[in-house]
């Protein structure tokens, strides 16, 4: 029987992973199929074509040669057919996406916090979820999940199916750890691509950034920093409030006087945004999207 077993899994292939929803308690389902919910409807609005012509393919093209329109770019302007025809033709090319999107999602014990309807953990995954079916659409999509440590490698595939498992898998993990891996996750994310990628690191703004790793990373691939914070954390609500460090165990009280930087640090190559709990998140995904198709088309 085992013998036989073996054979069918050389013959079917390795057998589909196991969906942690799926083994999970019935509010963790409920909550997961919520989020899941709520990013397919982002999707609606308009936010997965933004993706698409936001971010770059490896290349273009040729697709035909046509009569000039007005409009059209005077450097495509194809010469020798319209020498032949005696009017303006132009050259209009294809980009070939061949992407591949990598999320970096931090799992660490911080990102437990939350003041309101939401933890800087929810919004993580459901911003790592928008971003995953919104690049399985055309795109190839992976992820690196840490917390103290790397917790799973998904390879990057193609599909929607595929985009579903990277969702849920985001979705259903619980935050753990006593630190953040965000280092190694970076270094991983580097070994991973083997061509031009984009890179989302989503993380709490607590997080600290491993500056020269991720401008290297940029050097070769298309960066994006997510930064999710907790407004009633940062600024206080007028009384102390007594808090735990869930990674280092350490219990203090946030002072409402005391306010937590806001300086946004350069990182050459590298977007930067930041989200609060307490706000909607996709105005500012919607301004990430448009800010990268305006410096596309210049």
């Amino acid at each position: 029987m085992k013998a036989l077993g073996e054979r069918l899994t050389h013959w079917l292939g390795r057998p589909l992973p196991a969906d942690p929803v799926k083994q999970a308690g019935p509010e963790l389902r409920a909550q997961v199929r919520a989020l899941e919910i709520r990013a397919r409807r982002a999707i609606d609005t308009g936010i997965s074509g933004r993706f698409q012509s936001a971010f770059k393919g490896r290349g273009l093209e040729f697709e035909e040669v046509r009569e000039y329109r007005r409009g059209d770019d005077v450097r495509t302007i194809a010469w020798n057919v319209t020498a032949r025809t005696g009017s303006l033709h132009v050259k209009r090319y294809r980009e070939e996406r061949d992407l591949t999107v990598l999320l970096l999602v931090d799992l660490s014990a911080s990102t437990r916090f939350g003041s309101g309807v939401m933890t800087v953990h929810d919004l993580i995954s459901e911003c790592a979820s928008l971003f995953a079916l919104s690049a399985s659409r055309e795109d190839r999509i992976g992820a690196i999940l840490f917390d103290e440590e790397i917790r799973k490698i998904i390879p990057p595939r193609s599909g929607w199916r595929h985009g579903l498992r990277v969702v849920r898998e985001v979705l259903g993990a619980a935050p753990a750890g006593r630190g953040t891996a965000m280092e190694s996750a970076v270094l991983a994310a580097g070994r991973l691509l083997h061509h031009r990628g984009v890179v989302f690191v989503l993380t709490d703004r607590s997080s600290i950034l491993p500056k020269k790793k991720l401008t290297a990373l940029a050097s070769r691939h298309e960066v994006v920093i997510v930064r999710v914070g907790d407004s009633l954390l940062e600024k206080g609500a007028g009384i102390p409030i007594p808090a735990l460090d869930a990674e280092s165990g350490r219990s203090w009280t946030v002072d409402p006087r005391m306010r937590f930087s806001s300086r946004r640090e350069a990182y050459p190559g590298v977007d930067l945004v930041d989200l609060d709990t307490s706000e909607d998140y996709l105005p500012a995904v919607r301004a990430l999207l448009e800010g990268r198709e305006r410096r596309r088309v210049r």
